[in-house]
Order: C-alpha cells, then sequence, then structure tokens
C-alpha cells in the first residue's frame, strides 16, 4: 500500500466508522495486553486506514490538493492500533491538520477517526509578508536574549476556525531553557499561535534505595534493551566506570542521582508495555536520555531529552520516580496521536497534568518500598519547605483548581493541571476509596466508585493515542468516553468516566456518543486478510458476538469489490453469535494488489462493519525510515543523539541493518540496536573527535532492507573557525570566524543569521578581529 494518497482520486472503497464495543472486549478486569500487531494486522490496518482516508473526506476536512503521508502507527492496550497521517496543502505541512484512525486489533474494525482541523482549507498559500519579517516578529516572543533562530518555514495553520498560511519559527532562548515555535501570519505579519518544546515541572526527588537497573557491559549507564534510554551529566554522555555497581546513596551524589533516573525510567518503559501496550516513550520503541547536575531547583523536558536539577537546599537530586515519569510523561504526550507539545495554557495544562499521571502509574507499577505510590507529585524531598507540589486528589490543597473554568485557558500551566489530575483520581480510586483520601466532586453528585489505577490508565492512554491540536478538556472527556466504549463491554466504566468529568465540570460535549446498554453484537473477520492468485478464491469466517441485550437477526453484505470479485455468505443470514463463512472469488482479469473489502452485518437494531483485505497477486514489502531531531550542533569532541524510526508501508515487516555514510573524519555513528525490524526504532548517537574540521556535513543515515533499502538525512554542525564569508540562514555557534565587507568577526551568541544581522550591524552577536 502506498500511504500517500491524493484526495482528488476517484474513491473506489467505502468504509462505515464503528464506535460500538470491540470482539473480546472485557468489563470488570483490566487484561493481559497483546502481542504487537503481527505483519497481517499491521497491513490491513493500514489499509483499512487508506479506505477512511479515501471514502470519509467531510470526516477529516479534507480538499483537494490535500495529501497524506503515514508518519507514526502504535499500537495501545489489548492491541489496538493508531495510524497517524500528517497532512499537506499544496505541498505545505498543515499544522493541525493530523488525521488519526484507529482500529481493533485485527486492523479491520475503525474504533476512531480524528483531526484537529476544524475547516476544510480554501484559502490562497502565497506569503504576503517575508520569512525576514516573520523571523524578526517571532525573534521578540523569545526575550531580550536569543540563542537561535531557525529557518522560517511556510505552512498552513488549522487549529483554529480559518485555516490561514503561516511562517512557523523555532527560536531558542539563551537566558532559560526554551525551544518556541511561534506561528505568524503569512498575510497579516500578526502571531498567530506560540508553543515550547521544553516543558518544565518542579519536582523533587529520593533515592529508590539499592535496585537493579540495565546497563551495559563494560560499563556504562545505556540501557542495552530499550533504545535511547541512558542516564549522564550535562554533556549528554552516559556516566561510565570500570565495575557495574553505581551510585552510593548520596543525594548530592550525580551518579546515585542516575541510579534514580534510570530505574525510573525503565520502570516506566515497563509499565507502558505491561499495562498499555505502548513499545517505548515515543509508541515506536524509542526511549531518551536522562541529564542529571542541572545547576537549577527544577527539571525539563527538553523533546528529546529530560534534564533534572536539585531542590532548594542542595540536599537532593530531582530525581524521584514521579518526577523522572512526569518529564518523560511530557514526551509520551508529545509522541501521542497528533504529536507535538500543542499551545496555549489549557493545552500546558493537560500536558503537565499527563506528566502527573504517568508519574502515578510508574510509581503504582515499581511499588517501590522507598518511594511509596501516591496521588502526590515530588512528595520525597521539601523542594522548597512547602512540601509537594501538586495534590491529584485535591489539587485546591496547594492553591490549584480542582474543577475546570472558564478561566483555565488563562491559568498557569502547573496550577491548570488541577481538573484533569481530579478526574484522573476519581476514575482511578472514586470519592472516598478505602483506605486513601477522599475526594470531593466539584457538582455536588453522588459518590463514585474508582476502576483501579490501571485500568484508569488503559482509559487515558488509549484517549491520548487519539489526541490532536490544540488538545483541551471538551476533547479529552470525548475521547475518554470513546475509549472506554471500545475497551470494554457493557457501560460500567464509561459510566464512571463521565461522572468523573461531570465531577470535576467538564460538561457534556456536541456529538458526545451515548452508551446504549440495549441489544448490542460485535463482528470480526478470522482472518481478516487472506490472498490468492487471478481466478483463485479466498474464504473467512465472520464471527459476531452478543454484547449486550439478546440476539437479534442479522444479515450480511459485502461490497468496494474489485473488477471481477463475487461475494457469497453461507449462510447469508443468522442470529448474533453465529457464524458464516464468506467466499470472495476472482477472475483471470481481476487487478492485482491489495483490495479493501467492507463486510457489513446489518441487524434489526445496529449494525456493524469490518474490513477484509484481500491481496491479489503479490505485494511488496516496503517500509519508510525518519529520523528526530534530524539536526544537531556540536562543538569538536561533543556528540549528539537521535532516534530513528522505522514504519511497515506495505507488506511484511522485514530485517532492518542500520549504517551511516557521509560522515567526515572524526566523526562515528552509532546504532543500538544495529538491526532492527521495519516498525522498530534505534538510538543514533554521533561522536565527534577534538580534531573535527568546523563545518556542517550532511550524514546519511542507512536502513538496508531485506527487500528494500531507505535513508534519511542528518545534518551535523561542528562549530569552530569556519572561516567563510558571512551568509543569511546559516547556523553560527560561538567561536565560529567569518568575513564581512573584508573584516573578520568571531560570533559571541549562537544563532542562525537572518538578513540585517549583518556582523557589521550585530554587535551583540559578532565581534570584529
Amino acid at each position: 500500500m502506498n500511504p500517500r494518497l491524493r484526495l482528488g482520486a476517484a474513491a473506489t472503497l467505502a468504509l462505515a466508522l464503528i464506535t460500538g464495543s470491540l470482539v473480546g472486549a472485557t468489563s470488570a478486569q483490566a487484561t493481559q495486553v497483546s502481542d504487537p500487531p503481527a505483519p497481517d494486522e499491521r497491513r490491513d490496518a493500514l489499509t483499512t486506514a487508506s479506505s477512511v482516508l479515501l471514502a470519509e473526506p467531510a470526516a477529516i476536512k479534507a480538499a483537494a490538493g490535500d495529501e497524506f503521508t503515514l508518519s507514526s502507527a502504535v499500537t495501545g492496550v489489548r492491541g489496538l492500533q493508531f495510524l497517524t497521517y500528517a497532512r499537506t496543502h499544496r505541498g505545505l505541512p498543515v499544522y493541525g491538520g493530523d488525521v488519526v484512525v484507529g482500529t481493533d486489533e485485527s486492523g479491520a474494525v475503525v474504533t476512531t477517526v480524528t483531526t484537529g482541523q476544524r475547516a476544510v482549507i480554501d484559502v490562497d498559500v502565497k506569503a504576503r509578508v517575508s520569512a525576514a519579517a516573520a523571523a524578526v516578529t517571532a525573534r521578540k516572543r523569545a526575550g531580550t536574549a536569543v540563542a537561535s533562530v531557525a529557518t522560517p518555514k511556510l505552512v498552513v495553520h488549522a487549529t483554529t476556525e480559518t485555516p490561514r498560511p503561516a511562517w512557523e519559527v523555532v527560536v531558542s532562548a539563551a537566558e532559560r531553557p526554551s525551544i518556541l515555535h511561534v506561528y505568524v501570519d503569512a498575510r497579516t505579519g500578526k502571531v498567530i499561535d506560540q508553543w515550547d518544546e521544553v516543558r518544565d515541572g518542579t519536582g523533587t526527588g529520593d533515592h529508590v534505595g539499592t535496585v537493579s537497573i540495565d546497563t551495559t557491559p563494560a560499563y556504562s549507564m545505556r540501557d542495552p534493551n530499550r533504545p535511547g534510554v541512558q542516564c549522564g551529566g550535562q554533556n549528554g554522555q552516559p556516566y561510565t566506570k570500570s565495575v557495574d555497581t553505581w551510585g552510593n546513596g548520596s543525594g548530592t551524589d550525580l551518579e546515585t542521582a542516575c541510579v534514580d533516573a534510570l530505574y525510573a525510567a525503565q520502570r516506566e518503559w515497563d509499565m507502558l508495555r505491561d499495562w498499555l501496550g505502548r513499545d517505548g516513550v515515543n509508541g515506536q520503541g524509542g526511549g531518551y536520555p536522562a541529564r542529571v547536575g542541572l545547576p537549577a531547583v527544577n527539571a525539563y523536558w527538553y523533546g528529546s531529552y529530560a534534564t533534572f536539577g536539585r531542590n532548594q537546599s542542595g540536599s537532593a537530586q530531582l530525581t524521584s520516580i514521579d518526577v523522572v515519569a512526569h518529564e518523560f510523561g511530557h514526551g509520551v504526550f508529545q509522541f501521542s496521536g497528533g504529536g507535538g507539545a500543542g499551545g496555549g495554557n489549557e493545552t500546558g495544562g493537560l500536558n503537565e497534568s499527563t506528566g502527573d499521571i504517568f508519574g502515578a502509574l510508574t510509581e503504582a507499577y515499581a511499588d517501590n518500598p522507598n518511594d511509596t505510590p501516591d496521588y502526590v507529585v515530588g512528595e520525597e524531598v521539601d523542594l522548597a519547605g512547602s512540601g509537594p507540589i501538586r495534590n491529584m486528589y485535591n489539587p485546591q490543597a496547594l492553591g490549584h483548581p480542582n474543577c475546570y473554568s472558564a478561566s483555565i485557558p488563562n491559568t498557569e500551566v502547573h496550577a491548570a493541571a488541577g481538573p484533569q489530575n481530579h478526574w484522573f483520581y476519581l476514575v482511578a480510586e472514586g470519592t472516598n476509596p478505602a483506605g486513601k483520601p477522599a475526594s470531593a466532586r466539584c457538582d455536588g453528585g453522588g459518590a463514585i466508585a474508582g476502576l483501579g489505577v490501571r485500568k484508569a490508565g488503559e482509559i487515558f492512554m488509549t484517549a491520548l493515542n487519539t489526541k490532536t491540536q490544540p488538545w483541551t478538556h471538551a476533547k479529552a472527556r470525548v475521547a475518554t468516553l470513546n475509549a472506554a466504549r471500545t475497551l470494554y463491554s457493557g457501560c460500567a466504566e464509561y459510566n464512571v468516566v463521565r461522572a468523573a468529568w461531570d465531577g470535576v465540570n467538564v460538561r457534556p460535549q456536541p456529538g458526545e456518543q451515548p452508551c446504549d446498554e440495549g441489544d448490542e453484537f460485535s463482528m470480526a473477520l478470522d482472518p481478516a486478510s487472506g490472498g490468492t492468485q487471478p481466478g483463485g478464491t479466498a474464504t473467512t469466517t465472520v464471527r459476531t458476538t452478543v454484547t449486550g441485550g439478546s440476539a437479534q437477526p442479522i444479515t450480511l453484505r459485502a461490497s468496494g469489490l474489485p473488477s471481477g470479485v463475487t461475494a457469497s455468505f453461507s449462510p447469508a443470514t443468522i442470529q448474533a453469535g453465529q457464524s458464516s463463512t464468506l467466499t470472495l472469488a476472482t477472475s483471470a482479469a481481476s487487478p492485482q494488489g491489495a483490495h479493501a473489502i467492507t463486510v457489513t452485518a446489518d441487524g434489526s437494531d445496529v449494525d456493524r462493519t469490518a474490513t477484509y483485505t484481500l491481496r491479489i497477486g503479490e505485494v511488496a514489502d516496503d517500509f519508510s525510515v525518519t529520523v528526530s531531531p534530524s539536526s544537531a550542533s556540536v562543538q569538536p569532541g561533543g556528540s549528539a543523539t537521535a532516534t530513528l524510526a522505522t514504519q511497515v508501508t506495505s507488506g511484511d515487516a522485514q530485517s532492518v541493518a542500520l549504517s551511516a555514510s557521509g560522515a567526515p573524519a572524526g566523526v562515528t555513528v552509532t546504532f543500538n540496536p544495529g538491526t532492527i525490524t521495519a516498525g522498530q526504532s534505534s538510538s543514533v548517537t554521533i561522536a565527534t573527535t577534538s580534531g573535527v574540521a568546523p563545518g556542517t556535513y550532511q550524514i546519511s543515515l542507512n536502513a538496508d532492507g531485506t527487500g528494500v533499502d531507505r535513508s534519511t538525512a542528518f545534518s551535523l554542525t561542528v562549530g569552530g573557525d569556519q572561516g567563510g564569508t558571512w551568509a543569511p540562514w546559516t547556523p553560527y555557534a560561538v567561536g565560529d570566524v567569518v568575513t564581512y565587507q573584508g573584516a573578520g568577526y568571531r560570533c559571541i551568541q549562537a544563532h542562525t543569521s537572518l538578513p540585517g544581522w549583518e556582523p557589521a550591524i550585530v554587535p551583540a552577536l559578532w565581534q570584529r578581529i
């Protein structure tokens, strides 16, 4: 299947959207996590998602000129699959235009289709404001000291009611941690929106005692089993030593802090896998480094790593389980659904709450006696003489709102975490749990019996996998209710989730689907795909299950059949709970390739549909490869890390060997692991020696599959005396030397040059030599 689809093409496939319960859904007890999707299941999900994009243009706000490219595919609770497609319009990236298609484990039944885009794009995409002017406007948003301004990128901003062309400018601040994305209207020059990759959370840390951590033999604090997970100092390098014994238990010892951080990161990874069905922080087998020793009373998520400081007295590092899991929880938020950290304080509050929720989940999973599970944040060390920094069962105890109100979009983001934190506690524990703190509803409603922290986490993660920009409490309510309906039969879990949102004053939303306990059934195809040569036949069993009420009569039919293919059911009419055999007969002229066929079970009360993928002839195996981040700047002797991710785009997953080419002398590129299966990720480390010649190098990261090869580019800038002629749109590091109008200048503040920033007229950036 080609994941790049043009909506202008004629749609020959149809697929009805399903919002009912899934086959095999459970009610009261949390279930075991399913294995990752089999190749056929992933392939079927890709075909199903493609059908939705073609057949449901109104649902995804599609316009002529829109194209969709698969950007991520992650697995969730009980094998649910979530495929995210990035949108471009007339070649321009669309911010907020991502589409998330969720399917069941088989890949045949659609559970959700969401997009953050609010209107069909119908706008002139030509810019009237120059890139340089947009860069100057964006630069002012970062304060007086700016470290760098990236080259502006023209996009379509589509999270508001009226899409419009905009310049996206990434500005890094020098005085504080910040990687700010600013969107400047390309017609008016006004700022539309902005969001920061860096998320901060003032947390506390405590040692977890004597524990086992996974390290690399010989020895370094790099996890050999979880790609990208490592811990070290502020230079980004993992700590190493000659023995595999780490730390001394002191709150001022940074190696000890890394024991805490690595332990917490590994437990969070395992919790995501065992409880929530997620493969790593990014959902695609990738994790991220931890850095300790930040000289600040704070901790940050930097978009590609987390960094941890100390408490105010300097007696302890901020690496307790909940704080570490909180920071990497920002990564889960960033790499879920439509991605990104989003803009505005409401989205920011939900992001901070997400970190707190993953902190509570990780504490519960680890069940460490030295850092026991609870629902307060940063309780282990008194950060500034006032105890914990957030309280999930009663946020207002620390001055944060328990309830949602119209003021939340203007509330500081850590305080704005209050309503969703309160909601999560009500779902997990209820209003008056035995042996735990009581939690009062804001609306004065009745008692809520909690579902348990793991089941609350299942619902929350499933909803987060459908996140779109900008994320709001209203969207979160609808998404979690849909998650409860998808994951569990009956309405018990749905009713708890609904009562909890009512309990924090997030009211019912337009389009919210009720939970109907009438006569219900689910349908599945076994198998959900099959192949044959032209002229042959393929068969599958249509299985139905009564999920509520009584059995009802069902009539079966198939649609979307390719040319020369006929469908027959034996029998064609059944009762819910019974099965039928579907036979698909092809002709010699039937078109080869993968075809999505919609099977409809027309019941007397409700209808259900599923998709069968019929493969006629051979389907080539293929995959895509991306790297994040795609560039880095280092001084000679430094190093950079990135995550290389692969996605199966058609056919079966294949073995992929990783290598690099184009690296200059003195630069080495290593992969951990060096061989993966398409769909997995690897951590990339680019290390330089002190003798590397300064300059910018394009390094090719190669993915050599068994059937096809793919590659992606990484841009490495090594600082130093470049000695070239000054040019606009060029990244310069401190110490770089350029020539301008016959004179030499040395860079004294890292930045990306813009027209009007010539060395002779910007003494804040350049010193004449």
